[in-house]
């Protein structure tokens, strides 16, 4: 399972280097419990090191805050350039449990970041970086327990960049293991174009996975 992960982290490495506009961040599925309940989740994978909070201000509304930081360095003649993605954004959620281990969540949202200027299909005069900006729903159900969190997320985002707007459909899976505050987490996703290839001027990064570690150092009620 690790070569196998290795293998996937190798290929997004590659596939970046090709004209990759969007690199979608990790998802944030926290599965707020309660009022009261916050988590921190530190990451590192295909989508670069990102950092991503959540807090439940009431028993059913959680509020989030998700940043993404990515270098890459290459050689264009001769000279070492360093490539740099940057995303921050928020979101506000509604979520409901439906069993005694059943959550629902909802969460919507927009963001701002600066990616490098990688146009297929056009030429651009422009900088060699440019800001964009997202807008997401993002759906989940998720199971839970003292040990274990395990969400089936799907996320539908518009994506500005440039010239142009792209749908993507973003499904993906995210599993938190350990013992109440402090666990590892895993998450693996696609990015689904909406728009057909040729009508596109800057392609996305197809999947991505990343792992790292979750804290949570809120109140969270214990259910009997």
């Amino acid at each position: 399972m690790l070569s196998g992960l290795i293998r996937l982290v190798a290929l997004a490495l590659i596939l970046q280097a090709c004209k990759i506009a969007y690199i979608p961040n990790t998802f944030n599925s926290p599965l707020l419990r309660n009022k009261g309940d916050a988590q921190l989740n530190i990451w590192a994978g295909s989508a670069g090191i990102e950092a991503q909070t959540a807090v439940a201000v009431t028993n059913s509304i959680g509020l989030m805050v998700n940043g993404q930081l990515q270098q890459n360095k290459k050689t264009e003649n001769d000279i070492e350039v360093t490539e740099q993605r940057k995303y921050v954004e928020g979101a506000i959620g509604y979520t409901e449990r439906f069993s005694d281990m059943g959550i629902f969540e909802f969460y919507a949202g927009g963001g701002v970041g600066q990616v490098p200027a990688k146009f297929r299909s056009i030429t651009w005069d422009g900088p060699q970086t440019i800001a964009y900006n997202r807008w997401f729903i993002q759906p989940a159900l998720g199971f839970c327990n003292d040990w274990l969190d395990f969400s089936v997320v799907s996320r539908l985002s518009l994506v500005d960049i440039g010239p142009q707007k792209n749908w993507f459909y973003e499904p993906g899976i995210v599993g938190k293991i350990g013992y109440k505050r402090l666990r590892f987490v895993g998450c693996f996703g696609l990015s689904i174009p909406l728009r057909e290839h040729d009508k596109r001027y800057w392609d996305n990064l197809p999947f991505t996975i990343s792992i790292g570690l979750h804290l949570n150092f809120g109140k969270r009620i214990v259910e009997n």
